[in-house]
């Protein structure tokens, strides 16, 4: 068979997939994209499905596992890039405990009732700084909310936490946070307290709940950033 004709017989045969909805036009754009643009939103999501397949996420929740389209224009990517921000997406639906089996991830915080879930209800796209500190160091709890709050940023969750080390050693190879802790504002501990979160001297994962009113020379944030058309 010439080329041509294969050529041909191969888009007759996806035309009537298409016509018979056995695939649609959302199917034919994952399977379409075969440069790296990290630009393009789906060959992001493409590349966010890959990582957390190989992960293992399918066999951890015991469901199949698609994620929505990233809702960032090919220019919004473009200038997270250019300011060194790291695009993330948190699954709708997976638990916190889910999150420590995929990653690899083991402490108290991922399985004790005081500690809020901290579930996305859908699935949750956002951008933080990809650097090897946090931000805003020696502020208390309530002084980084009122921060993040004036600069239309939101805070990190634990789950939301877990996904940024995972990716940033993904993309660079590093650990970020080595002697630092990271509040982690959207994470609530026994009614009072807030979770922090960072890697000990010993670079071991840990977390601990401290009140809002504590301010340490290492503590920080990491700030959450939403698309602005959201």
């Amino acid at each position: 068979m010439s080329q041509d004709l294969l050529r041909t017989s191969c888009i007759e045969l996806i035309e009537s997939l298409v016509a018979d909805k056995v695939i649609t036009g959302t199917d034919l754009a994952r399977f379409a994209l075969n440069d790296k643009d990290k630009a393009n939103p789906e060959y992001v999501r493409q590349e966010m499905e890959r990582w957390y397949r190989t992960l293992g996420i399918e066999y951890i929740t015991q469901q199949p596992f698609n994620l929505s389209l990233p809702p960032y224009t090919s220019e919004e990517l473009r200038e997270a890039y250019i300011h060194n921000e790291i695009i993330i997406c948190v699954p709708k639906g997976i638990t916190r405990s889910q999150l420590g089996a995929l990653l690899r991830v083991d402490c108290w915080a991922l399985n004790d009732d005081l500690v809020s879930e901290g579930k996305e209800v859908e699935d949750f796209w956002f951008t933080t700084q990809l650097s090897d500190i946090p931000a805003g160091l020696n502020k208390t709890a309530v002084q980084t909310r009122e921060e993040l709050e004036r600069a239309g940023k939101l805070g990190m969750t634990l789950n939301r936490y877990m996904v940024f080390v995972a990716r940033m050693r993904h993309e660079t190879g590093k650990t970020p946070d080595l002697g630092y802790w990271v509040w982690l504002t959207r994470s609530q501990y026994d009614q009072r307290g807030i979770l922090v979160a960072g890697f000990d001297s010993k670079a071991k994962f840990s977390v601990h709940g401290w009140l809002p009113s504590f301010q340490g020379a290492r503590c920080g944030y990491r700030f959450v950033t939403h698309p602005d058309h959201l």
